[in-house]
């Protein structure tokens, strides 16, 4: 039990590199109907908003600015690209993969819930931050993934 405990606050320590990646998800994944901005929902609390804020408020992508947005309910999901899933967010997580079946969604999560359901998830080897992409995944909800986002994941 230690051991999950210690590779969440591992993986919480790189909150600010998430956030960096994250982006770059969004630059590197392709989905099949884009609206006039890239939408990231974050599902559950981060420590860092302001910081979320700050680096993304003038980035864009594909032309397309990047709205940050808070979910709450299961509701709000119709209109996003990206749904952040911190740990504090993940014990709704069976509820949001359901809630997200089929639609594009890129589903990323701090912890490893890859087998649960996930895209994407953090994990923390050899004190670098990675991440896991389960590319089946991607390809039932329809997102492409270039080939230099490929190389750099731990493909599942």
């Amino acid at each position: 039990m230690c051991t999950g405990v210690s590779a969440w606050a591992q993986t919480s320590a790189f909150g600010e590199l998430q956030v960096a990646y994250i982006f770059n998800f969004a630059k590197y994944v392709k989905w099949p109907k884009e609206g006039s901005a890239i939408v990231i929902g974050i599902y559950g609390e981060v420590k860092n908003i302001e910081y979320w804020k700050t680096l993304l408020s003038e980035k864009r992508v594909r032309n397309k600015v990047i709205q940050l947005r808070q979910i709450s309910t299961l509701e709000s999901l119709n209109d996003v690209n990206i749904i952040y899933v911190p740990e504090n967010g993940s014990e709704d997580f069976k509820l949001l993969t359901a809630a997200t079946a089929g639609k594009s969604i890129l589903l990323v999560t701090e912890e490893d819930l890859i087998k649960r359901g996930a895209t994407i998830s953090f994990v923390v080897e050899d004190e670098r931050l990675k991440f896991k992409l389960k590319q089946s995944a991607l390809a039932d909800i329809g997102l492409t993934a270039t080939e230099g986002l490929l190389k750099l994941a731990i493909l599942k």
